[in-house]
């Protein structure tokens, strides 16, 4: 389906997402996008729109672009939201993107796909890597936003003794080890080993797979180039920018995981450093890949935090 500008295009594309959703699925799988958003010359997003309420947009993390499809799922089932999950530049097995966006280009990606939908407007959530994006669209766009919220970014400012041993086990070990597999034709094997870094947890890819739609593992092996050779660069040159952060009247939120390893604690102290007032919740019995083992305890925090003025609450 070809992008369109027109409220007309925004009605049909709202009410397929609507059927589609209430339809019963023939396996896993993901279904074919929604629609498709031109981001470059050489550039197409796929984007999947299910649900009616307020927009929230989810941004995938890493080279799992399905990851937080059972999230999108448990938000809809929430009836207030009109949920876009969408695969980053590079990903959903397009090869590697045609013009290599960094943290900043990405983000404007989400205003695109705003505009082509006609929304002045969304809530927009990030997990992991993902979330640099969501950050870094509050402080470009701020006008574009509800809120940002926050699943659990890496934050390298974050200057504990903790954060940088673990930032120095993942340049010195854990990506050597995913390299020297991809680059010995172990993708699978790859994206296993990255995982396992990421969440702390042995074979964590046996837990996380159950959960996806089918296919969704060797979609992260295919795309694994593209965080290799596009995302990762983009993630080792940008910081966010304190200043503009503090300055934000945009809402931050925090959603992390109670079993996450320490780094994300600590980034997550630094941006309430940052910004006092953001709003948090914290799930139990799941680690950094809470939005995929816990998705109706995520969208359930996440639906009381967007709608309490409470400062904080748990899960």
């Amino acid at each position: 389906m070809a992008p369109d500008t027109g409220h007309d295009a925004l009605a049909a594309i709202a009410m397929a997402a609507s059927q589609e959703s209430a339809g019963t699925p023939t396996s896993r799988g993901m279904p074919e996008p929604t629609t498709r958003v031109k981001v470059s010359d050489n550039d197409q997003l796929d984007v999947w729109i299910a649900g009616e309420g307020a927009p929230v947009v989810l941004i995938h993390g890493a080279m799992a672009r399905d990851l937080l499809k059972p999230l999108m799922d448990e938000l809809v089932k929430k009836d207030r939201y009109r949920v876009i999950h969408y695969g980053r530049r590079g990903h959903g097995g397009h090869g590697l993107p045609g013009e290599t966006a960094d943290i900043p280009g990405q983000a404007a990606d989400v205003v695109a796909i705003l505009d082509v939908l006609g929304l002045d407007k969304a809530h927009v959530a990030g997990h992991s890597f993902g979330a640099y994006i969501a950050l870094e669209l509050a402080t470009q766009a701020p006008d574009r936003l509800l809120s940002a919220v926050l699943l659990e970014p890496p934050l390298a400012q974050a200057q504990t003794e903790v954060v940088q041993q673990a930032l120095k086990e993942l340049a010195e070990v854990a990506m050597p080890l995913v390299v020297d597999k991809y680059t010995s034709g172990n993708a699978d094997g790859a994206v296993t080993a990255f995982l396992d870094f990421t969440s702390g947890v042995q074979d964590a890819v046996e837990l996380i797979e159950p959960a996806l739609p089918e296919g969704a593992r060797a979609l992260a092996a295919a795309d694994l180039n593209t965080w290799l050779q596009a995302d990762l660069p983009a993630m080792g040159s940008w910081l966010a920018d304190p200043a503009a952060v503090m300055q934000l009247t945009t809402p931050i939120v925090w959603i992390g995981g109670a079993e996450s390893p320490p780094l994300f604690a600590d980034s997550r102290a630094l941006v309430q450093e940052w910004r006092p007032t953001m709003k948090a919740a914290t799930i139990v019995g799941a680690g950094h890949y809470f939005p995929v083992l816990k998705p109706a305890e995520t969208a359930t925090a996440l639906d009381e935090l967007l709608r309490s003025d409470a400062p904080d609450r748990s899960a």
